[in-house]
């Protein structure tokens, strides 16, 4: 009788450890099994925003680049990619908001640039079949780059970030809209 009580409350405990670190306040990575490619996928909780905006054409009217850092295991194999999401408050049918997302993608951080490698425009690409840390409620387009650890921890610990979208002649400078760095440094530690 002691030995199931023991029991009892040891599932408990542990049942309650689990809720605490999947809480949604929580900083820590999220990880789940694709069902569709099999692999075992560690995002970070909270996404980087970064917004550019154009006061010429409306209040709060502002184009997004939200960058999502995942790990994605494949039978041992961890690969690093960052899943950017482009999108905007601006009315499409205006012709100003709605347009393809650039290939080149440089992030500044801190003293230097980062030109992640485009892996492609959608989650598949990743070997991941369901979006990660999508916009809710957001018409987006999707680029896929890949990255390692060592890129995704120096982003985490720098203290300026922007990200500059399209060619080098002209490109478009997003600053930091929804700082997340916590949130990435719990999934590379």
């Amino acid at each position: 009788m002691r030995s199931r009580r023991f029991h009892a409350v040891c599932l408990v405990t542990i049942a309650a450890v689990n809720a605490c670190a999947s809480a949604p306040g929580s900083n820590g990575p999220n990880e789940f099994l694709d069902e569709q490619t099999a692999a075992t996928v560690s995002v970070a909780s909270k996404p980087l925003v970064f917004a550019r905006e154009h006061p010429e054409l409306a209040a709060h009217a502002r184009d997004y680049i939200t960058l999502a850092a995942a790990s994605v295991n494949r039978s041992g194999s961890v690969d690093y990619f960052i899943f950017a999401y482009f999108w905007s408050t601006l009315d499409p049918r205006d012709g100003s908001g709605g347009h393809s997302p650039p290939d080149e993608l440089t992030i500044a951080a801190d003293d230097r640039l980062i030109h992640p490698q485009l892996a492609g425009h959608s989650t598949s690409d990743a070997g991941v079949g369901t979006a990660v840390r999508a916009p809710p409620g957001h018409r987006w387009t999707l680029n896929v780059y890949r990255s390692d650890i060592a890129t995704l921890r120096y982003l985490a610990e720098a203290r300026r970030l922007n990200v500059a979208a399209g060619s080098a002649q002209e490109p478009a400078t997003f600053d930091l809209w929804d700082d997340q760095r916590r949130a990435l440094r719990a999934l590379v530690p």
